[in-house]
């Protein structure tokens, strides 16, 4: 039970002569397709770069409490926006249906009881997961950090510079080489969505969760604006991007329903059989009627002898028949390698790295 708080080509690099001399390699776009191997190994070289840099530490989770929740400052607005939107309530659900969402965890490999702590798989969408508390129940739902990123590096200077200067607004800019999340990017903002409402993982959806395929994203985009300082421009209105999005993240593959483990009592007394002395039970008779052969046999089968199949053992009714929910790897299409210029920084390349890091984690579904 619930416990807890109720509320194909890889891009090519011309380098040219460059590294001898001490130069950065232009890096030349192209079109990238990865297969899973691939994968691995380059998120593996990307972590290790970016682990080799001392000051390009994980930004922690701070929560929505670090945004003013409930003060009057310059997010006032939006906290008063987030207390009254869906998103809030994530956490909540888990409260207001408990059966239901207990089942699913049960299929998906999840302890009911641990479901709602931060080092679950559920509470990666469902709740805001702070730094620091991942083995307890998580109380709030979706919030600030869950679409803007992790907020310890950011929070600070992103007010710094007049706001009338947008995106150009130095704030702003230093926010987003600190773990702020560029969700005026229309790619990276539908991704941002996708990554929750569109679920393709198999092992979910055979424990019977929702797959998100028919969300309408553009409905959602405009309940989400209530809380910016602009009214949605036209141009965001679109489908194309969560499209993009959602293609990258691959199709939701037809699954079979996961079966529930067999009862414990059972399964014991299957490997432990109790002792005794009595001679085994003779198995019961079968009807004649189930032993017959079914009515639209082939004719061919008819002529010859019948065949007489030894009964199954009783205890095979018990065991569940196997599902695979093995997941199928489709080609990932990447945007081009953004170029780098001979007077980039250590730090801006290690900023270019950490993006697109983060964005394969995006497409591979992480």
């Amino acid at each position: 039970m619930i416990t807890g708080k109720n509320r194909s080509a890889r891009p090519d690099a011309a380098i040219d002569g460059d590294a001898a001399h001490g130069r950065l390699p232009q890096f030349v776009a192209a079109p990238t397709f990865f297969s899973a191997a691939e994968i691995r190994r380059a998120l593996a070289a990307l972590l290790l770069l970016v682990a080799a840099a001392p000051g390009w530490a994980q930004y922690k989770t701070l929560g929505p409490g670090s945004c003013g929740l409930g003060q009057s400052n310059c997010h006032a607005q939006q906290n008063e926006w987030w207390k009254n939107d869906a998103h809030k309530v994530t956490v909540d659900a888990f409260f207001d249906d408990p059966a239901a969402y207990e089942k699913i965890a049960k299929l998906a490999g999840v302890n009911p009881a641990d479901m709602l702590k931060g080092n679950q798989s559920c509470m990666t969408c469902h709740g805001t997961v702070v730094s620091g508390k991942e083995n307890r129940e998580v109380e709030e739902g979706v919030s600030c950090e869950s679409c803007h990123g992790a907020g310890s590096g950011y929070k600070d200077p992103h007010s710094e510079g007049d706001p009338k200067l947008g995106r150009t607004r130095p704030g702003y800019v230093k926010a987003l080489r600190l773990g702020l999340v560029e969700l005026a990017n229309l790619d990276q903002r539908a991704a941002t969505c996708v990554r929750c409402h569109y679920i393709t993982d198999q092992k979910l959806l055979a424990a019977g969760h929702p797959d998100g395929a028919r969300f309408n994203y553009i409905s959602g985009l405009k309940k989400v604006a209530k809380h910016w300082q602009r009214p949605p421009d036209q141009n965001e209105l679109t489908k194309a991007p969560f499209e993009r999005a959602m293609n990258a993240k691959g199709p939701v593959m037809a699954v079979a329903a996961a079966a529930p483990a067999a009862p414990r009592a059972a399964a014991d007394q299957r490997a432990n059989p109790p002792a005794t002395n009595a001679a085994p039970a003779k198995p019961e008779k079968m009807p004649a009627a189930a032993m017959a052969p079914p009515a639209a046999a082939p004719a061919r089968m008819a002529a010859n002898a019948p065949m007489n199949l030894p009964a199954a053992a009783p205890e095979a009714a018990l065991l569940p028949a196997p599902v695979e929910t093995t997941r199928v790897m489709l080609p990932l299409t990447l945007p081009p390698f953004p170029a780098v210029s001979d007077t980039a920084s250590l730090g801006e390349i290690l900023l270019i790295v950490k993006r697109r890091l983060e964005l394969l984690y995006q497409r591979t579904g992480q």
